[in-house]
């Protein structure tokens, strides 16, 4: 299994690499609105791809950050349930202990 995890991970570099030399031409990045035509919004020659490989390394971080989030809330709710289930299961126990009978679910015709 750690043998076919290499191997992806190999595939993985070599794509980047082949991806990172076909897309090699110098861009220049700018920032700001189309009538702001300032100089100090510009970074000119950077690679294409390392403006691609930027953006996605950026987009799986913000996505990364935004699961840890949802899985920190559901662990939260995941404890806040379980020590309900617990306080509930005493309360249970309390009352079997106490002889008082349960109601009855059944339908009286």
């Amino acid at each position: 299994m750690k043998w076919i995890k290499t191997l992806i991970i190999m595939v993985i570099f070599i794509l980047v690499i082949l991806f990172s030399l076909q897309n090699s031409k110098e861009v220049t990045l700018r920032f700001g609105l189309y009538p702001i035509q300032d100089r100090f919004w510009d970074i000119p020659g950077l690679p294409l791809f390392l403006i691609i490989l930027c953006s996605v390394f950026l987009g799986v971080l913000i996505g990364g950050i935004g699961d840890l989030y949802q899985r920190f809330q559901l662990k939260k709710a995941l404890r806040q349930n379980e020590k309900m289930i617990e306080k509930l299961s005493r309360e249970v126990e309390t009352l079997r202990g106490s002889g008082i009978e349960p109601p009855s679910l059944k339908r009286e015709e």
